[in-house]
């Protein structure tokens, strides 16, 4: 596969995500307003979370050991037009039944896209990485920006226009957009194949995924508690409207771009593990002040500090996962590690709701201030060695100055 190729996936890859994110921008606000708008209550929705989650962790393994055998683009065309059917009927219907069915069929057919896209741009990546996913996510998140603001001023205009509702059309509508995001896969070439020629399937536990594991789980244990509940937590506690959700967080992601900017210049100085480490033990005093306000700008203040210090070295933790992982054996270890991930967030995201659902906000917040310090600090002392034979020899061809960032 020519360069040009490559950078043509690329290219086309930031431009799928950045479609996707607005999507996903829409969804952030709308969509458990959505479901408490139906009448259900903060246990339904994380059970609801929690089925989805569950489902999608099941599916990640078999689809990253497709994802190492197969063609990654065209599972991840396949398994998104199924993605986009399954929730069509989520936007249609206020069944239980029906919501928590579709919720496992969408989970589980969306992780095959989620298992297949870190492996399929690093194939088509030829240098740099770590520019590469931050470039991603630094678009990925400006298309959040739009995302969030149309997910908090379409449900005014619909309530002028339509008797449907508010939060069902503007999620409807917002669909399309994954349609798009479909469409774009079709306009791609097939990655280059690192490593050796395809083998038959297998599993390997390797030591560093291992690792990986163990600190992506304690992660999820606070991620799933409070992440999916924060549209919740802006209405039910610090008495905000869905348009004001959708500034805040449009706010925040535009900070979020700007902190991807300087991601390849942490790592450069701090290296990947370190610098995952310091942001996230930096995030952990924002969380604890949101837990403890009722003001809404102290509160979106917190918010916003703690998502840009939580994200900001997502693209270098990853990047760090691919280049100690064998390349023969990436789409199995990320299915393995959102598996795993997936099953405690899915846990963690159900006890949060019914915590919530009694009134009790609190608990939540306290047990992800505990998880995210313990998946700190165990990402530091495993991984905080692992890049030094790389600086040490960048600052001796550099005679003894800092590697700049790209």
């Amino acid at each position: 596969m020519t360069g040009d190729t490559l950078k043509s996936n690329v290219r086309l890859f930031i431009v799928r995500s950045f479609i996707l994110s607005v999507y996903q921008g829409i969804f952030d606000v709308i969509f458990n307003l959505y479901i408490l708008d139906l009448g259900f209550h903060e246990d339904f929705l994380g059970l609801m979370l929690a089925v989805n989650l569950l489902a999608s962790s099941m599916a990640s393994v078999p689809a990253g050991l497709l994802c190492d055998r197969f063609n990654k683009r065209k599972m991840m065309a396949a398994f998104g037009l199924l993605s986009f059917l399954s929730l069509v009927p989520l936007f249609l219907t206020g069944s239980p039944a029906v919501l928590l069915f579709f919720s496992a069929v969408g989970g589980a057919c969306g992780s095959v896209g989620a298992v297949c896209a870190t492996p399929f741009l690093t194939e088509n990546c030829e240098t740099d990485t770590v520019r590469i996913f931050s470039l991603n996510s630094a678009f990925s998140w400006m298309a959040s920006i739009i995302g969030c603001t149309v997910g908090g001023i379409l449900p005014r205009l619909f309530l002028r226009f339509t008797t449907m509702g508010t939060y069902r059309p503007t999620m409807l509508v917002s669909l399309m957009l994954l349609l798009a995001g479909w469409a774009i896969l079709l306009l791609m070439k097939d990655g280059r194949a690192r490593g050796a020629a395809k083998k038959p399937m297998s599993i390997r536990f390797s030591p560093n995924l291992l690792k990986f594991t163990l600190v992506s789980a304690l992660t999820g244990v606070g991620t799933g508690a409070i992440v999916p509940y924060f549209n919740v937590y802006f209405i039910k506690v610090l008495g905000a409207s869905s348009s004001e959700i959708g500034v805040v967080f449009a706010v925040t992601n535009a900070l979020m771009v700007v902190g991807f900017t300087l991601t390849p210049r942490i790592t450069s100085w701090l290296g990947k593990a370190r610098a995952t480490a310091f942001t996230q033990v930096t995030s952990i005093p924002f969380l604890i002040l949101m837990a403890l306000t009722t003001s809404f700008m102290v509160g979106s203040f917190a918010y916003t500090a703690r998502m840009f210090l939580m994200n900001l070295s997502g693209p270098a933790i990853t990047s760090l996962q691919m280049e100690m992982i064998d390349p023969r054996e990436r789409g199995f270890a990320v299915g393995f590690m959102s598996t795993v991930s997936g099953i405690v967030v899915a846990v963690s995201t159900y006890l949060g709701g019914l915590s919530m659902a009694r009134g009790n906000y609190l608990l939540p917040y306290g047990v992800t201030c505990v998880a995210y310090l313990l998946a700190a600090g165990l990402m530091y002392g495993l991984f905080k060695d692992a890049e030094r034979p790389y600086i040490e020899n960048t600052r001796v061809a550099g005679h003894g100055q800092r590697p700049s960032a790209e």
